[in-house]
């Protein structure tokens, strides 16, 4: 399912093979175990599991963990 389409603070694994992410940010990469937060223009934030603020695309491919 696409990253803007999950409910506020659900722990997702990425499965995208492809992120993007806004420049300067945090990578995400296919695999990494994150959490979504809000939608914030056409990027979802949220933390990744060592606590960093993370930034990827709205339809970026995650799955529920």
């Amino acid at each position: 399912m696409e990253a803007h389409k999950v409910k506020y603070g659900t722990i997702v694994r990425v499965t995208d093979e492809n992120v993007k992410a806004p420049p300067l940010s945090v990578p995400v990469k296919k695999g990494d175990i994150i959490t979504i937060f809000r939608l914030d223009g056409m990027y979802c934030n949220g933390k990744d599991s060592k606590g960093n603020m993370i930034y990827i695309a709205g339809w970026t491919e995650v799955e529920e963990v």
